[in-house]
């Protein structure tokens, strides 16, 4: 076999032929690979000769298998000969006109992920990012609490705002009732804004048995199009009163929620949580920012719309499975939001190209830091029952093995671990960034699924999110067959 390789820009040509001995060759394995699937009358399926099948079935009856034995052996030669390419998906195929005494010649495009010149990774000085917990935060986690554990109960007093409502109402513009504007039972919390403008002002101060005339006007940007703008009157009849009764914190609260016994031991719990929480926060934080810095750092040979189109489908699956969560359609929702999946696909450009980047910077740290994970490391790890039971998920909805996920985690933990203990985080925020700062007591979840881990599918990638379960070393792919393009 002859070949030659030639790199343009971010893709590599391969072009190859085969002498008539290499050729014959693989039409003899073609032949011993399929012969069990043709009959040829007067010998047992599998036992035929090949003059047999190919005086019975064509001269050409091998031949598209045995292209595809010669390119897939062709293929996994010529990438073992350049162990130094990252190859992306499947490469495309064209059939060459044989020369100098060739019996077959053809070439592969493969391409190429970009590569990456490191710039500084070391060193940076970064904006200061801590979170502490203070009283005010523990206490306000705990009238969360506190508030969630209220019950309604029923009361004999005028409704106020806060209080729930249980109302009967029908609407009317004109005098004439509206589609969708009749309910009975129906229970609205006064003050909630889940009614249009002007309709919870005007329960307030009712009581049970009360029948009320409530005058407002639909925004103009109200959905219904024959409402828009349009005065109203709906009659109300309150039917019951209830009030939000809120739990004191007290030792039988804390007992009766069934983790504690005293108030004091509550409250320290609810502080460690905090803490725990902040961490993480500001652990994530710093990961963003100094994934950031070394992107921006770091340059990029040119990136293929192939791989940039695959990102933006990647980001595209990913936003489907959010919405799939509330039963809209992602083509519903953009269409909703004035926007359409074209739109969608034209927005994401800049932060898929950025994810791409970014995972790239992140594999060629790796590769020169030379961070590795060894067996020993990975089953420590899968000795975690909890820690092997969402491996296990991962691994199945990915189809790869629970090794290579519990490994793809530790050498991600590796490198974030090496980004923090390598940079400085001690420059102070400008006072505009001080202000947007949410406080320490808002927190993301603490459970990350491994989508959580490894995309942020409509605005880019974190670098706090764990890359796809792979080695970071560039894997090999298949050799080609279904992008295959033959011309003569």
């Amino acid at each position: 076999m002859k070949s030659t390789f030639e790199k343009k820009e971010s893709a590599a040509v391969f072009k190859i032929s085969l002498d008539a001995a290499e050729w014959e060759n693989e039409m003899t394995e073609a032949y011993n690979r399929t012969k069990g699937r043709y009959k040829v009358p007067g010998f047992r399926p599998g036992h035929a000769p090949r003059r047999f099948i190919e005086m019975h079935y064509g001269q050409g009856v091998f031949f598209d298998a045995a292209i595809d034995i010669a390119i897939n052996r062709a293929y996994n030669k010529v990438l073992a000969e350049h162990p130094e390419l990252e190859i992306f998906g499947q490469p495309e195929l064209s059939m060459d006109k044989p020369e100098d005494g060739a019996a077959l010649a053809f070439s592969l495009t493969a391409t190429l992920y970009p590569e990456i010149k490191l710039g500084a990774y070391k060193g940076i000085k970064l904006p200061k990012i801590e979170y502490n917990v203070n009283d005010d935060d523990v206490n306000a986690s705990i009238n969360a609490d506190l508030k969630r554990a209220s019950r309604l109960v029923k009361v004999d007093r005028p409704a106020a705002l806060g209080d729930v409502t249980v109302i009967d109402y029908v609407g009317t513009v004109d005098g004439v009732e509206f589609e969708g504007g009749k309910a009975e039972n129906h229970e609205l919390k006064l003050g909630s804004g889940a009614f249009i403008p002007g309709f919870e002002d005007g329960l307030v101060g009712a009581s049970a048995g009360e029948e009320r005339d409530v005058k407002v006007k639909f925004p103009d940007e109200y959905h219904a199009e024959n409402l828009k703008g349009k005065d109203a009157v709906f009659h109300v009849k309150v039917n019951e009163v209830r009030m939000e009764e809120i739990p004191e914190l007290n030792d039988e609260f804390v007992k009766n929620r069934g983790l504690y016994s005293t108030v004091e031991e509550y409250k320290n719990a609810v502080r460690e949580g905090l803490e725990k929480s902040a961490a993480q926060r500001m652990r994530n934080e710093r990961i963003d920012a100094a994934m950031k810095a070394v992107t921006d750092n770091a340059e990029s040979t040119e990136l293929s719309d192939k791989i940039l189109s695959a990102e933006i489908d990647r980001m595209y699956r990913e936003f489907e499975h959010q919405m799939s969560h509330y039963g809209i359609k992602p083509e519903d929702y953009l269409k909703y939001s004035n926007s359409s999946v074209e739109q969608y696909r034209e927005e994401r450009k800049e932060p898929a190209a950025r994810n791409i980047k970014m995972r790239q910077v992140m594999r060629a740290i790796i590769a020169a830091e030379k961070l590795e994970v060894t067996p020993e490391e990975v089953k420590n790890k899968l000795r975690d029952p909890m820690a092997r039971a969402e491996f296990e998920r991962d691994a199945k909805s990915m189809n790869g093995s629970v090794e290579e996920v519990a490994m793809n985690d530790i050498m991600t933990d590796k490198f974030f671990d090496l980004l923090l203990e390598s940079n400085e985080f001690v420059l102070d925020k400008p006072a505009e960034e001080e202000k947007a700062e949410k406080p320490a007591a808002k927190k993301p979840s603490a459970k990350k699924s491994q989508s959580d881990k490894t995309e942020k599918p409509a605005d880019g990638e974190t670098a706090a999110k764990k890359p796809a379960a792979k080695k970071p070393a560039a894997k090999k792919p298949a050799a080609p067959k279904a992008e295959s393009k033959k011309s003569e």
